[in-house]
């Protein structure tokens, strides 16, 4: 620590009321520290992995949408052939991203291609669509739903941004110089069946998470064209070598084939999903 502190000319813990407290110096080292111990790490790891003897915890950022359409199957195909391996799953940040991957505080991040950071190592996974969905006793859900009516119900928008009162469907339809109302706004996609069933409002989502709840909600496509939307695996540079990171993205990939179809299509506007 003496050392430490000549080299940085800093004391790097000072002594407070409430004890042994680092600095603002040693705190902005915790990062850099971390990632040359993890390069020192890869560089004593063997170069044959052993998944069955593997200890590895992997970082992994993303939203809901990703943890119930993507990670559920890949973690399921990993604790099968590496059980001793652990995952830990953060939620994802556009702002914070670029930096989680430079200090290496997350492995791999899955996302759109919008929220992907420059200069990371990418892999299409699979691609969704956005359907329409409501409760299956909705005033709405015995007929086709045209656009005049689709804009006149209240919306609920499914977003990560604390200031989503917008999303594609917004924006395709004021290209057809039309515009919806969003009534709710929530982050994850946890609420929306609860919601959707106790009011008389409608929700555009992927196919892929509604797919999940066709059993109490009546989904079908969207009365206006709206394109399909990729989801992307990243990882960044410093561990795209890692004989681990390698083995997890042959994983990664196995599990992509077996998704890259499509979600099976939505039911006419007139039926339901099943």
């Amino acid at each position: 620590l003496k050392r430490l502190r000549t080299t940085f000319d800093d004391p790097l813990f000072v002594r407070t009321q409430q004890g042994i407290r680092p600095t603002q110096r040693a705190l902005e080292l915790i990062g850099p520290v971390k990632a040359v111990l993890r390069d020192i790490d890869t560089l004593l790891s063997a170069a044959d992995f052993r998944p069955d003897r593997a200890t590895d915890v992997f970082t992994v950022a993303a939203t809901d949408y990703a943890q119930m359409t993507f990670l559920a199957p890949l973690i399921r195909e990993v604790h099968r052939l590496a059980p001793g391996i652990r995952f830990a799953v953060v939620s994802t940040d556009v702002r914070e991203m670029p930096e989680q991957f430079e200090r290496q505080e997350i492995d791999f991040a899955v996302t759109v291609p919008e929220m992907a950071p420059a200069g990371v190592h990418a892999m299409e996974l699979f691609r969704d669509r956005y359907v329409c969905a409501l409760r299956r006793d909705h005033p709405d859900a015995s007929g086709p739903l045209d656009l005049a009516r689709f804009c006149a119900l209240d919306h609920v928008l499914v977003t990560p941004s604390s200031d989503g009162f917008r999303g594609p469907a917004d924006d395709a339809l004021k290209r057809l110089g039309r515009e919806r109302r969003v009534s709710i706004s929530v982050p994850t996609f946890l609420s929306l069946p609860a919601i959707l069933q106790e009011t008389d409002f409608i929700a555009v989502a992927p196919e892929r998470v509604l797919g999940a709840y066709a059993h109490m909600l009546k989904i079908f496509p969207t009365p206006f064209e709206l394109p399909e939307f990729p989801m992307l695996a990243l990882w960044h540079e410093r561990t795209a070598r890692s004989p681990g990171h390698i083995w997890i993205r042959q994983r990664i990939s196995g599990i992509a084939a077996q998704l890259s179809g499509p979600a099976g299509p939505a039911s006419p506007q007139s039926g339901s999903s099943e």
